[in-house]
C-alpha cells in the first residue's frame, strides 16, 4: 500500500520541491473553493467558500512541479478542479443542479471508452458519491481529456492528463465509499503507478 504524507498548505515553491524529492505520487484532495480572481477570473459566487490564498498558491505550485516530474497525480473533487484550472478549463462556480451533487448524493458516471478510467473501473457506468457544488464545464482546449460524465445531468466527472503515465482527476469522493470496487481499483492503480515511479527513480 501507500504511505500518506501531509503537505503544509502554506509551503513555498522551494519547500515543495524538497518534499517532492521524497514522494512517489501526488494526491490532490477535496477542499474549499478556488478563488478565480487569483487566476485572472471572475468574482466568487455567493455560494462559494474560498480556500486561503496561500493554500491555493501551494496547490497549483505542487501540481505544476509534480507534472513537470511526470509523477503520478490523482485529483479528487477540488483536486480535479485544480487540474482543470491549471489547463485553463472553463469552470462553473455553482451548478444549477447542485442539489444532485452535494451532501453525499449518489448517481452513476459513465467512463469514456479507451480511457485510463475505463481501464481501471471498466466500461460500464458505476455508482459514485458526490459532495460538490462546482465543476468544470468542459475539459477545455489545452489538451486535458474529459473521460466521464454524470448520467443524471452530464456534469463532467473525470479528466485525464494527455500522454501521461497516471494523471487522473475525479469529481466524486471515492474515499467516502471505501468498500466500493471502483474505489479499491482507483487507489490500487494509483499506488501501483507510484511504485513504478519510485522504481524508475532508484534504478
Amino acid at each position: 500500500g501507500g504511505v500518506p504524507i501531509l503537505i503544509p498548505g502554506d509551503a513555498g515553491s522551494d519547500e515543495l520541491a524538497s518534499l517532492l524529492d521524497c514522494l512517489d505520487g501526488l494526491l490532490l484532495t477535496g477542499g474549499d473553493d478556488a478563488d478565480l480572481r487569483l487566476l485572472g477570473g471572475a468574482d466568487p459566487a455567493p455560494e462559494c467558500k474560498l480556500m486561503p490564498p496561500e493554500q491555493q498558491a501551494c496547490v497549483f505550485s505542487i501540481f505544476q512541479q509534480a507534472t513537470a516530474r511526470r509523477m503520478p497525480v490523482f485529483g479528487i473533487c477540488l483536486g480535479m478542479q485544480i487540474m482543470g484550472l491549471a489547463f485553463k478549463a472553463p469552470y462553473v462556480q455553482h451548478l444549477e443542479t447542485a442539489q444532485t451533487h452535494t451532501c453525499g448524493q449518489k448517481h452513476k458516471v459513465a467512463p469514456s471508452a479507451n480511457s485510463l478510467l475505463s481501464s481501471i473501473c471498466g466500461d460500464d457506468a458505476f455508482e459514485i458519491m458526490s459532495y460538490h457544488h462546482q465543476a468544470l464545464s468542459s475539459a477545455g482546449d489545452q489538451g486535458l481529456l474529459a473521460t466521464a460524465v454524470a448520467e443524471t445531468d452530464g456534469t463532467l466527472e473525470a479528466v485525464e492528463l494527455p500522454d501521461y503515465p497516471f494523471g487522473l482527476g475525479v469529481q466524486w469522493h471515492p474515499e467516502k465509499t471505501p468498500d466500493s470496487p471502483s474505489t479499491l481499483a482507483l487507489f490500487c492503480r494509483f499506488v501501483e503507478a507510484a511504485a513504478t515511479f519510485h522504481g524508475a527513480k532508484v534504478s
